[in-house]
């Protein structure tokens, strides 16, 4: 689900095979990594579908001069956690829409398939975390971790994640890519925000700035929004084994 996607940590936790053990003064890293794992895996078996409408907008000023580009896009999300993404309308600068934003939506459709969905979910496997504290964002209280990619590639990234104590789901991602994304750019940070839909964390809002190469400043924005959820009714807990294969399908 998400791609969604900054940071993890808490103190005094060890995994003992799939179970997570709580110390007595709050759950660790380790734990909060766990359970996240295990709730996405829960809310990725309840959601059958869905889909929703974006708009991308990039709104450069530099030497180059003022230049703008949007393009809006509908977005199909399937059980399995692909998703098929449709460019329907563009507007402003012809190099900004193909060369940057259509570029960002091919690669958004690249990181849905599957075998880069378990390559690049936040996990062990892919990532270490770190606790940094806790926070709370939107009035709900979360958890802070610093997350660190343990392969550099475009689809990965580092930075801070929020963990929301409730529910344990992704509410909010600080960050840069490990791995720059674009020839058009040099640097780049983003700030990336989910809200609750029902039972489900979907991208909300996401902004991003990046210094580009022949000089000045992008900012690229992306709105989400008219969300038409299909979902399934709660399931039984699966077994230990089940959940570790259905982890490697979650996010």
């Amino acid at each position: 689900m998400q791609q969604l996607a900054g940071g993890l940590v808490l103190a005094g936790v060890c995994l003992m095979g799939t179970h997570a053990v709580w110390a007595q003064d709050g759950p660790s890293a380790d734990a909060i990594v766990h359970e996240l794992q295990v709730r996405n895996a829960e809310r990725q078996r309840e959601l059958d579908s869905y889909t929703g409408e974006r708009a991308y907008r990039v709104e450069y000023h530099g030497t180059g001069g003022e230049h703008h580009g949007e393009i809006a896009v509908h977005v199909e999300y399937g059980a399995q956690g692909e998703k098929h993404l449709t460019v329907v309308s563009e507007t402003g600068s012809k190099l900004i829409c193909e060369r940057v934003l259509r570029k960002m939506v091919e690669t958004e459709q690249e990181a849905s398939e599957r075998g880069n969905r378990v390559q690049t979910m936040l996990s062990p496997e892919n990532y270490s975390f770190e606790l940094l504290g806790q926070e709370t964002v939107d009035g709900v209280p979360a958890w802070i971790l610093r997350v660190s990619p343990k392969v550099d590639n475009k689809l990965t990234y580092r930075g801070r994640i929020w963990v929301n104590e409730d529910d344990y789901a992704v509410v909010r991602v600080q960050g840069e890519p490990a791995k720059n994304p674009s020839w058009w750019i040099n640097r780049a940070s983003f700030d990336w925000r989910y809200g609750k839909h029902g039972r489900f964390w979907l991208p909300e809002r996401s902004v991003a700035v990046s210094h580009v190469r022949i000089g000045g400043e992008a900012k690229l924005t992306i709105e989400y929004a008219a969300y038409r959820i299909v979902a399934q009714g709660p399931k039984p807990p699966m077994t230990d084994t089940a959940q570790l294969s259905e982890r490697h399908s979650a996010q």
